[in-house]
């Protein structure tokens, strides 16, 4: 059974207990990201994310990790375009160790400032990684030419130049006025005393800490877009979607989950089995899904050769056409389910995977559903609300498209999407 509470620290709490498994996961989520920084900010939260992991007053950055390592456990953290989460996964013995370690970065960090030099040199390395990535670079070009300046388009890491700024005073006032309790979940799922852990988790901040600043999120705007841009790489990166306001309503979450996973999330999808498979038209082509508190995206990702990059885009138009004409059949339906299902049984292994889940829900739909309310809602799901689905949010003229990484790809300036149409 899931557990959900409000402390008196004003930190949300969700315990998910599971009393088959010999581990534990627990993650401080902090629900603010890189769309929450406010300018000159950029790069705040996932500088910080680092710095937590430098060193507060009882311990040293190297004890930090020493004390989560002794016991066989991982602490990792990650900065999101919206929440910020540092977590451990131990032995379930350690619970007390857990909570111990996580409150100590959360509430101590020291953000000693030769830390902080030697840090940046670490994260202008991330950057400049990311960078050598097409994949990524080609992502980075796409929201930007959909979104514009807006702070969802944005580097989570911020730029380099930006993160070389950052000074001392700045992040530690971001510290304060974001680590707050009452911006916080708390998730914790595995194997452990459910009145121990909220006892440990209402003592994770001093009391009289005051609420965070509320956060101020503008809508996006979305603008048509089809771009072609060369860079060094070899292959051309094709990233094509659209934008669309978003729906919290369950059926509506469940109904593009399946969508998205008939047409293009699976090797059985259609995407996989005629652009891949049937045509052989390029090694990856897969569709993904992004939800945020105001807007949700849906796009499709392939690469190829700038030779058959031409081939991909016409063969992707006729996919999306025949989507329109011929619509998921009940037995791609149904296969859909039952690969979600699926997965959320193997998913159901890892602890990890439930804390993840427990929070995102909680961010998706303002609530949290027990592993068979998410089925029952999953099944219902049929075929004509998926083709509804379908007919309103996948349509040419709110489709963009990014041709992105080979000097060889002038050919596909002027390709719009027709859908079968034109």
């Amino acid at each position: 059974m899931i557990l959900t509470e409000r402390l008196a620290s004003g930190a949300r709490l969700l315990l998910e207990p599971v009393d088959r498994t010999d581990t534990l996961c627990i993650g401080y989520w902090f629900l603010h990201g890189s769309r929450d920084e406010r300018p000159g900010e950029e790069g705040f939260s996932h500088f910080l994310e680092h710095m937590l992991f430098k060193g507060t007053g009882k311990r040293t950055a190297l004890q930090i990790a020493r004390d989560v390592d002794r016991v066989g456990g991982i602490i990792n953290a990650f900065t999101e375009k919206e929440a910020t989460c540092i977590y451990v996964i131990l032995p379930k013995e350690h619970l007390r160790l857990a909570f111990d370690v996580l409150s100590d970065m959360t509430v101590d960090s020291l953000l000693d400032p030769a830390e902080m030099e030697k840090e940046k040199a670490v994260i202008v390395n991330e950057i400049l990684s990311v960078d050598d990535s097409p994949e990524e670079r080609g992502h980075e070009h796409f929201l930007r030419r959909m979104w514009g300046d807006h702070p969802l388009s944005r580097k989570i890491t911020g730029e380099v130049g930006e993160v070389k700024r950052i000074d001392r005073e700045r992040l530690g006032a971001f510290y304060r006025e974001r680590l707050l309790p009452s911006n916080m979940v708390v998730a914790v799922a595995g194997n452990f005393p459910v009145a121990e852990a909220r006892e440990l988790a209402e003592s994770a901040f001093p009391p009289g800490l005051p609420p965070a600043v509320p956060l101020s999120r503008t809508l996006p705007s979305w603008t048509k877009d089809t771009a072609v841009i060369g860079d060094r790489f070899t292959q051309a990166q094709i990233y094509a979607g659209t934008s669309y306001s978003l729906d919290r309503d369950l059926s509506h979450y469940y109904t593009s989950l399946v969508f998205s996973t008939a047409f293009g999330e699976s090797m059985s999808s259609r995407l996989f089995q005629k652009l891949r498979e049937e045509l052989a038209l390029c090694y990856t082509v897969y569709c993904f899904r992004g939800f945020f508190s105001d807007t949700g995206m849906w796009t499709i990702y392939a690469n190829a050769t700038p030779a058959l990059a031409a081939k991909l885009l016409r063969a992707l138009d006729g996919e999306l056409g025949r989507l329109l004409a011929q619509p998921l059949s009940s037995r791609e339906v149904a296969d859909a389910k039952s690969h979600l299902v699926g997965s959320m049984i193997l998913s159901k292994e890892d602890m990890e995977n439930r804390m993840k889940r427990l929070v995102r829900q909680r961010m998706m739909m303002d609530r949290v559903l027990e592993f068979d309310e998410s089925v029952a809602v999953l099944e219902k799901v049929s075929v004509e609300e998926v083709e509804r689905f379908v007919r309103t949010y996948v349509r040419p003229e709110a489709f963009n498209l990014l041709a992105f990484g080979s000097k060889g790809l002038g050919g596909l300036r002027g390709f719009e999407f027709s859908f079968g149409r034109g």
